[in-house]
């Protein structure tokens, strides 16, 4: 059997790193970033913005319509659209931040648990 990933990792936060950066590149996202119901950052992509900056915003901008991208938004995000999905992973609520693409990942949710439970 052929192994289809190249990248990977045996640590769970890394592992989830890894995946968020093969899920970007499908998905055109300039940078993912899955945090915590507090903003802080469990695992990110490993280029585009911010990843640390982006999981601060993703609780806020998930409660309420992200601002226009001008002032500190736009220096985040780096003038790209910002969307936040929410996420249930393990027994915890979490929220994925992404800068540009289009749609939220498919099997994004389930992936990330098998990845981190």
């Amino acid at each position: 059997m052929n192994e289809r990933r190249v990248h990977r990792s045996t640590h769970p936060i890394e592992a989830a790193g890894l995946y968020l950066d093969a899920v970007a590149s499908r998905g055109a996202h300039d940078a993912l970033a899955l945090a915590d119901a507090d903003g802080l950052l469990l695992a990110g992509t490993s280029r585009g913005p911010d990843v640390e900056a982006l999981a601060a915003i993703a609780p806020l901008a998930a409660e309420a319509p992200p601002p226009p991208h001008d002032g500190l938004l736009g220096l985040v995000t780096r003038g790209a659209a910002l969307q936040v999905w929410p996420l249930d992973v393990g027994p915890s609520s979490c929220y994925l931040a992404a800068v540009g693409g289009a749609a939220r990942p498919a099997g994004l949710e389930a992936d990330l648990n098998r990845i981190l439970g």
